[in-house]
């Protein structure tokens, strides 16, 4: 059962989570929900609309941490050991001339990411498997239990090998001993990798409530509801410092260490951290949880932002005992949540260029793109239609000005359950697309792909006389590859 308590009551201020929210607004964070707990109540609890309390969010990368979880489980049943070396609960995986340091490397190591490392790309390989993959790529070059390397396949390898001895689907397994006695995780899923294992380092979709839920259950040290759910000594060992994560001598926000599979944050809290800013946050010193989604792809400095932000508006000012309660800031800060939206372009409302623009066509040179030509339709200065032709296919891609128009993008073949297995349906990804004039002469569309994928792509046109200069920049994990390059066009 969900239980809300008021901020003031719980020792945090309605004023300062009130600064926080809007000053991940006034830095135009792309945030979807904002989530905080202080011991059971949730304290706060905000959606950039459309998303809201219910929306199934991609967690990227966080699923290593759900990974990890069902690793212990394992263990606690017995079913191997964290020295156990890796190579020995596989041998079905192994082509002859495994790497001598790969033959070394144990489970542990894979939960530290000290592994022998070598960085294994998949969505170009034509293995399917991603496990044999892991185990019969060429590079592998250092001795395991030596250095901190991010080593997603890894991740996925363990994935592979909770279900392989479990006989059980990852997210089944997980539902059985942990999430159906939180009541939680209802409607959540993972989707698989192409050759049908679950997608274990990628793609738990799940709400923020249910991310908030796990995260108190971590943090309890496998206890909910004063029944025991899980061994506390895994617990304790997966959210402490195992190993030094730093590449170098400056300090970013999770670079305080890593357990397994879960990074160490200030103050000694650890979280679960996704791609995108997919984050939950536990500080056991405060009894505090925070948990957000957001699509922050290709903002290097958003992550440590929100996290400095957090510390500076609400963790350093944390009381232990209750503030007096405060309806003026609560109102205020209710009425923030009210007006929360999805980020969209801004710039100018309207441009001189829109009527030259209106209906005309400009064809492109043979490009990396394979953008053959395009016209721009306005609907007065409120938006419009960007109409084009690429790959052989002719589009259409709807827009508002300054403001987010939702609809579906249309791209056919993205992939859906399977990771990197294209569909033939004509599934479409859900997007929201503004636009805004950055100079009178240059237009740039955002579009943000807002489904079980997460990406966005920058579409800048900017004209001069008779000609336009085209250049497209994409950030998105397995999809949007048309969507990046310059081309020079010529009006028709």
């Amino acid at each position: 059962m969900i239980k809300f308590s008021t901020p003031e009551s719980c020792g945090v201020s309605s004023a300062k989570i009130h600064k926080f929210i809007s000053q991940l607004n006034r830095r135009q964070m792309h945030m979807h929900s904002v989530l905080m707990m202080r011991g059971d109540s949730i304290i706060y609890e905000g959606y950039w609309a459309p998303f809201t309390c219910d929306f199934n969010h991609r967690m990227y990368s966080v699923t290593k941490s759900f990974v990890s979880v069902a690793v212990g489980l394992c263990v606690e049943d017995g079913l191997f050991c964290l020295d156990d070396k890796i190579v020995d609960l596989f041998p079905e995986k192994l082509d002859p001339g495994i790497n001598e340091h790969l033959k070394k490397q144990t489970v542990r190591e894979m939960l530290t990411m000290t592994t022998t490392c070598c960085p294994c790309g998949w969505f170009g390989e034509t293995d399917p498997d991603r496990t044999h993959l892991y185990f019969n790529k060429e590079g592998y070059r250092r001795p395991s239990g030596t250095i901190w390397e991010y080593d997603s396949s890894g991740s996925q390898v363990l994935s592979s090998l909770v279900e392989k001895v479990t006989g059980k689907r990852l997210f089944d397994y997980l539902n059985e001993r942990i999430f159906t006695h939180l009541g939680t995780f209802k409607n959540a899923k993972i989707l698989q990798t192409p050759n049908g294992d679950s997608w274990g380092d990628s793609a738990m979709i799940c709400t923020t409530r249910d991310l908030a839920s796990f995260a108190r259950f971590v943090m309890s040290y496998g206890v909910h509801n004063g029944k025991r759910l899980m061994n506390e000594e895994y617990l304790r060992e997966a959210t402490k410092k195992q190993v030094d994560n730093n590449w170098d001598i400056h300090m970013h926000v999770f670079h305080h260490g890593y357990g397994y599979q879960i990074w160490k944050g200030p103050d000694d809290s650890f979280a679960f951290v996704g791609m995108g800013d997919q984050l939950a946050v536990c500080i056991p010193k405060y009894d505090f949880i925070f948990c957000c989604t957001a699509d922050n792809q290709g903002n290097e400095s958003a992550r440590d932002y929100i996290i400095y932000q957090l510390w500076d508006c609400i963790i350093d000012e944390i009381s232990n005992s209750p503030l007096e309660e405060n309806p003026n800031e609560q109102k205020r800060l209710s009425l923030l949540n009210d007006s929360l939206k999805l980020f969209a372009a801004q710039g100018k409302a309207d441009s001189p260029w829109r009527e030259k623009l209106d209906g005309v066509t400009y064809a492109c040179p043979p490009n990396e793109m394979d953008l053959k030509e395009f016209t721009f339709s306005f609907d007065g200065s409120s938006g419009g239609t960007l109409s084009y032709e690429r790959g052989g296919r002719k589009m259409e891609l709807p827009f508002y000005i300054n403001k987010n128009r939702f609809g579906s993008f249309p791209e056919l073949g993205y992939a859906k359950e399977r990771g990197r297995v294209r569909t033939t349906d004509g599934h479409m990804y859900k997007d929201a697309v503004s636009a805004a004039w950055l100079q009178d002469n240059k237009l740039m569309l955002f579009v943000q792909i807002i489904d079980e994928y997460f990406g966005n792509a920058s579409l800048t046109f900017a004209f001069k006389d008779d000609e336009a200069t085209v250049l497209f920049h994409k950030i998105a994990e397995d999809f949007l590859w048309g969507y990046e390059g310059q081309v020079g066009a010529k009006r028709l």
